[in-house]
C-alpha cells in the first residue's frame, strides 16, 4: 500500500451484454475469446481486419466477429469531448505469417475539408503470459495489457489476432462535429485503408480532474530498470512519469522526489529552531499543482513514525524520540511553517498526510496518539489513514481510505455528513467478484471504479504503486525480474526472508512497464517515456467519465438556477445514476462496455442540450 513497497490483502444487431455477478462470474477465456466483442471489417484469403471498443481484451486466438451482412458494416467510430483522449482498437489476423510494415492515420477533416488538429498515437497491443492466475476467475494464458508504441515492422503471426491501439486526443480548441480519416496500414500479406471517424462534443473536459487519485511512483525502480546514474537523467525520466501521470489526469504520491522541502535545525539547546527551504519545492508545485493540475500529493514529514498492521516504530528529530517535549517543539517548528507556507500558495488543501498503513485494532491507539501529534502541530494539514472507520478512530481523521468492500453508501454519506472526506483503494485486494486492478480480469474493471465512486459518493482513489516491477524477495539482488515476461507481482516485505515466493496477482501495482529489454544485461541509458498498459488506459477513460457526470451535475445546477425546474433538468438528473445494468453494486456490474458507452453518450448530450438553453 505504502512508498515503501509493501501491501497486504485486507450496424450490427448487437445481442444483450451480461453483469458480472457473485453467483455467475465470467471466465478468463469467456472475456478473451467473446465473439460478442468486435465488428467485422473486410477480409480476402490472407488477412482479416476487424475493431472493437477500448474496453475489451481480446485473445489472440479467439475467432473473427461474425461477419454482418452486406451494407451492415459499422465502421471504426469514437466519439469524444474537447480535451479528451479516446481509443480505439483496429485487429488484424492473418492467414499466414507476416509483418506490419507502415501504419499511418490521415489527418482527419470535417465536411468542408477543413483539417482538424486531432493528433492520433498508434500503439502495439503486445500480450503476456500468465502461468498462475490471481483467482479462481481467471485462467492461464496470453493477456493483452502492454502497449508499446508502434514500431515497425511487427510481425504478424498466422491465426493470431493482433490489436493495435490507436488513441485520438482531442484538443480543448476545437470546433465540434464529425471528423473523418482513414488508417492506412501497409503489410508483407497487403495494403489496407480503414476508414475512421470521430465525433466531438460540444463541451470540453475541464482541466481540474474532480475525482482525487493518489497513485504510488517510486523513482529508485525507474532508474534501476531504465539504467540511470546520471542524476540529470534520473530527473529527465522521472518527468515523463509525471507527464504521463498528467495525460491520465492520475496524481502520483510525489511529484518532488527531486525537489524535496528541505528541513534544517539551526542553533543550540532551547534556542534549536527549524529552517525551512521551499525554494526546490515551490518550483515544482508550481509546474504540477497548477500547470498539470495534479489534485493531491503526500506530505512528507521528518520526525514522523509510521508502521503497518505487522509493526511499527517512533519517530525521531535531531536526537530526540517522538513524545517528547523537545521533538513536539521541533516537530510543530517546521511544520506551522509547512502549513503556513503551503496555504499562502493555495495548496493546502491538495496535501495529506499518509505516515500508517493499514493498522489493525492492535494499532488504534498508537495511530490516534500520532494523529493527535499532528493535529497540534500543524491542525490546517489534512490526516488521511488506509482503513475504514471505526469508533476507536473517529475524530482523527479527515480523508478515510479503506479497501473498496467496505463501504456502502451510509457509511460514506455519513462520514461526508461528519465533514470528513472518504477515498477507497484497491491492490491485491478485493479479488473477484470485485472491480480489481489485475490483468487477468476483463478490461472494463478500471473503467467502471470512477463509475462507482460517483455512485457510491467516493471522493478519491488510492493504489499503493504504479511501478513495481520487482520484487527482492523472489528476485534477490543482482537479479530483476522481467515483468514483460512474468506478470505476477510476487510478495514483498514483512520480514519474510529472501527467497519467499508469495504471490499478490497479476499485474498488482504495476500499471506502467518499462523499457522492453532484459533488465539483467541492459546497463546502458534509456531515456524513454514510460510504456502504458490497457487498464491504465481504461482508468483513464474512466477519469475522463466522471467528468462527464460533474459536468452534467454542474449544468443541470446552472440551469435550475436560470430556469427552475423543468422537465428537461428532471430528465438530465435521472443521467447522474449510474444505470443498475452498468454497476448495480459493488459485485454486480457489465462487463461490456458497449452499455458503458451508451450512457456516456446520452450524457454527452444531454450536456449539450442544458448549455444551448
Amino acid at each position: 500500500m505504502n512508498a515503501t513497497l509493501v501491501h497486504t490483502v485486507r450496424s450490427v444487431v448487437l445481442p444483450l451484454f451480461s453483469a458480472w455477478t457473485i453467483s455467475a462470474q465470467p471466465a478468463a477465456s469467456s472475456f478473451l475469446e467473446n465473439r460478442r466483442a468486435g465488428y467485422w471489417l473486410m477480409q480476402n484469403d490472407r488477412l482479416a481486419v476487424w475493431w472493437c471498443e477500448s474496453g475489451w481484451k481480446v485473445g489472440r486466438d479467439r475467432d473473427l466477429p461474425v461477419r454482418p451482412a452486406e451494407g451492415a458494416i459499422k465502421p471504426v467510430a469514437i466519439s469524444a469531448a474537447q480535451g479528451e483522449f479516446e481509443p480505439v482498437q483496429i485487429v488484424l489476423r492473418p492467414e499466414k505469417d507476416g509483418q506490419i510494415t507502415s501504419a499511418v492515420v490521415s489527418p482527419l477533416v470535417d465536411a468542408s475539408g477543413n483539417t482538424a488538429p486531432i493528433l492520433a498515437r498508434i500503439d502495439e497491443v503486445a500480450f503476456v503470459e500468465v502461468k498462475k492466475p490471481t483467482d479462481k476467475s481467471c485462467v492461464p494464458g496470453w493477456y493483452p495489457d502492454p502497449l508499446p508504441p508502434l514500431r515497425p515492422p511487427l510481425p504478424l503471426r498466422a491465426g493470431m489476432n493482433q490489436p493495435l491501439w490507436v488513441t485520438f486526443q482531442v484538443p480543448r480548441n476545437i470546433k465540434p462535429g464529425d471528423f473523418k480519416g482513414e488508417l492506412s496500414l501497409t503489410t508483407s500479406l497487403g495494403d489496407l485503408i480503414v476508414p475512421l471517424s470521430v465525433h466531438v462534443y460540444d463541451f470540453a473536459l475541464p482541466e481540474e480532474t474532480h475525482l482525487k487519485s493518489a497513485l504510488g511512483l517510486g523513482s529508485g525502480g525507474i532508474n534501476r530498470y531504465h539504467g540511470l546514474t546520471r542524476q540529470d537523467d534520473k530527473q529527465a525520466v522521472f518527468e515523463k512519469y509525471l507527464r504521463n501521470f498528467a495525460e491520465h489526469r492520475i496524481s502520483p504520491y510525489s511529484f518532488y522526489d527531486y525537489a524535496p522541502i528541505d528541513v534544517r535545525f539551526a542553533g543550540e539547546g532551547a534556542n534549536k529552531r527549524a529552517v525551512v527551504d521551499f525554494s526546490r519545492f515551490d518550483k515544482a508545485a508550481a509546474k504540477w499543482l497548477d500547470e498539470f493540475h495534479f489534485n493531491t500529493f503526500q506530505l512528507r514529514l521528518p520526525g514522523m513514525g509510521g508502521g503497518t498492521f505487522h509493526s511499527r516504530h517512533l519517530g525521531e528529530l535531531e536526537g530526540f524520540q517522538e513524545g517528547t517535549p523537545e521533538h513536539a517543539r521541533l516537530f510543530q517548528d517546521y511544520l506551522n511553517q509547512m502549513e503556513k507556507h503551503l496555504r499562502e500558495r493555495g495548496w493546502l488543501q491538495k496535501a495529506f498526510t499518509y505516515w500508517f498503513d493499514e493498522p489493525d485494532p492492535k494499532d488504534y491507539e498508537f495511530v490516534v496518539e500520532g494523529m493527535k501529534r499532528i493535529k497540534a502541530a500543524a491542525p490546517g494539514i489534512r490526516r488521511m489513514l488506509t482503513e475504514q472507520p471505526e469508533p476507536a478512530l473517529l475524530g482523527h481523521v479527515e480523508i478515510w481510505c479503506g479497501l473498496t468492500p467496505q463501504w456502502t453508501p451510509e457509511k460514506v454519506r455519513a462520514r461526508r455528513e461528519a465533514g470528513e472526506e472518504v477515498w477507497w483503494y484497491i491492490c491485491t485486494g478485493p479479488k473477484a467478484p470485485h472491480v480489481t486492478l489485475f490483468i487477468d480480469h476483463p478490461g472494463t474493471e478500471l473503467r467502471l471504479w470512477p463509475w462507482q465512486s460517483w455512485q457510491y459518493g467516493v471522493s478519491g482513489i488510492l493504489i499503493w504503486a504504479t511501478v513495481y516491477w520487482n520484487s527482492p524477495l523472489a528476485f534477490p539482488a543482482p537479479k530483476l525480474q522481467d515483468p514483460w515476461l512474468d506478470p505476477m507481482s510476487y510478495v514483498s516485505g514483512y520480514d519474510r526472508p529472501v527467497g519467499h515466493i508469495g504471490f499478490w496477482g497479476n499485474g498488482d501495482g504495476r500499471f506502467l512497464y518499462p523499457p522492453r529489454r532484459n533488465p539483467e544485461t541492459s546497463s546502458e541509458p534509456c531515456l524513454d517515456e514510460p510504456i502504458n498498459s490497457l487498464r491504465w488506459e481504461n482508468l483513464r477513460d474512466g477519469m475522463e467519465d466522471y467528468e462527464y457526470f460533474w459536468i452534467l451535475q454542474q449544468a443541470i445546477e446552472g440551469a435550475q438556477r436560470s430556469q427552475g425546474e423543468t422537465q428537461l433538468i428532471q430528465q438530465a438528473r435521472q443521467l447522474l445514476s449510474v444505470p443498475p445494468e452498468i454497476s448495480k453494486d459493488l459485485t454486480h456490474f457489465t462487463t461490456d462496455p458497449r452499455p458503458i458507452l451508451e450512457h456516456r453518450d446520452r450524457i454527452a448530450r444531454m450536456i449539450e442540450k442544458l448549455n444551448q438553453r
